[in-house]
């Protein structure tokens, strides 16, 4: 971290579509100080070079800042801030076709399961020295259970169950790479993080262990700054154990 000798103080103005902006959050992350603007969307902060810049306000997106020579030559920075939009998503109005929600059974509202879903709540969850001992003592079921497993039905449709899952989990990481790349811009990588470009993805993807995604969710951007900031050396570390 630069020491507060070499920063220096430089004014600042938010707006929105060339209209000021009021107590918006400005938050150096590198020197761990912050500020707010005042009624005509002006702020005064210290800086030095590559100094992270978080600004959030809950009406408009947040915005990562790296400070540069420019704005340390001009002592002025200018930010414009997008406002959020929240869409309704689109109510369908149409009769019940389900009469089990009509009449109140337990399993109203309920979505039908799927062919493997079935066969595998129609399975025995019973250990295979337990299904056997029941058939040997014909319990009802006991041989349907005994032929699901020889025929090896239970363990391949519990597998296919497990890889739909992963996969299902994959494409949520992954969304979550795209989003977080995409608001933090590759510049914070590469000049805060010192992450090169080809490991952006990678790296963000390994920080999710670290829970960043419900962080993100809950706006908690320092936090996730934080684990950014902090996780490069294990991530490499990682990397040379793959290698090896």
């Amino acid at each position: 971290m630069q020491s507060q000798e070499n920063r220096v103080l430089i004014s600042g103005e938010i707006k929105n579509d060339s209209v000021p902006i009021q107590n918006v959050h400005i938050i150096n992350k590198s020197a761990q100080k912050g500020t707010i603007t005042n009624r005509i969307g002006q702020f005064k902060i210290s800086v030095t070079d590559k100094d992270t810049l978080m600004i959030s306000d809950i009406q408009f997106q947040n915005k990562i800042i790296i400070i540069n020579q420019d704005h340390l030559l001009t002592k002025f920075i200018e930010i414009n801030l997008l406002e959020l939009t929240n869409e309704l998503d689109e109510v369908i109005v149409q009769q019940f076709d389900d009469m089990s929600e009509e009449l109140g059974l337990p399993n109203a509202g309920k979505e039908p399961l799927n062919k493997l879903d079935r066969n595998l709540n129609h399975y025995s969850q019973k250990s295979t020295p337990v299904v056997i001992l029941e058939a040997l003592l014909f319990k009802q079921g006991g041989i349907d259970d005994i032929y699901n497993i020889v025929s090896g039905n239970r363990k391949r449709d519990r597998k296919l169950k497990q890889l739909i899952q992963e996969d299902e989990l994959n494409v949520s990481k992954m969304e979550y790479v795209k989003t977080i790349r995409a608001h933090f811009q590759d510049e914070f990588f590469i000049n805060s993080v010192k992450i090169e470009e080809e490991y952006i993805d990678t790296y963000i993807y390994y920080c999710l262990a670290q829970d960043i995604g419900n962080l993100y969710d809950k706006g908690r951007l320092i936090e996730v700054i934080d684990v950014l900031l902090k996780s490069k050396e294990q991530y490499f570390q990682s990397l040379e154990t793959v290698d090896e």
